[in-house]
């Protein structure tokens, strides 16, 4: 259960039940069209009943959605059901930037969610403040045309 280096360290919680280390970005900039690949860095902090869905959307500063990736941890292939306490997981991630996206500075919005309710998880920082949108937004991510 040793945390690898981690590029991007932080801590964001989730529900009480799994904590989100931080992330790696393979090249914060990616083109209109093209894939942007990231690695997310979990640790499980309670048994799981729920296989919780991962979304990662890609949001311009208006909070447009110009990407987006929902599904269950390491492409469905391992539930968080499955998760031990105190388990890292390390779930890398390629969603694909719309073709029609503006060329500008993005952010990626990070969460979970029930995949049978569609409801998410309460995200929370370090200090137990409520996260908006119960979301963490990681990057900035660049789109070129």
């Amino acid at each position: 259960y040793r945390v690898p280096a981690i590029g991007q360290p932080f801590d964001v919680g989730y529900g009480g039940v799994i904590t989100l280390l931080g992330y790696d970005l393979t090249d914060p900039v990616a083109a209109a069209g093209g894939p942007l690949r990231l690695t997310l860095y979990w640790r499980a902090d309670a048994r799981m009943e729920t296989p919780y869905t991962v979304f990662v959307h890609l949001i311009d500063a208006q909070n447009r959605l110009w990407g987006q990736r929902d599904s269950q941890p390491l492409d469905g292939s391992y539930p968080t059901t499955a998760w031990l306490p105190g388990e890292v997981v390390i779930d890398e991630i390629e969603l694909s930037v719309q073709p029609d996206a503006p060329a500008g500075s993005y952010q990626l919005a990070v969460g979970l969610y029930d995949g049978a309710t569609g409801q998410r998880l309460n995200a929370q920082d370090t200090e137990n403040t409520p996260l908006n949108e119960n979301r963490a937004l990681l990057g900035p991510v660049q789109v070129t045309r």
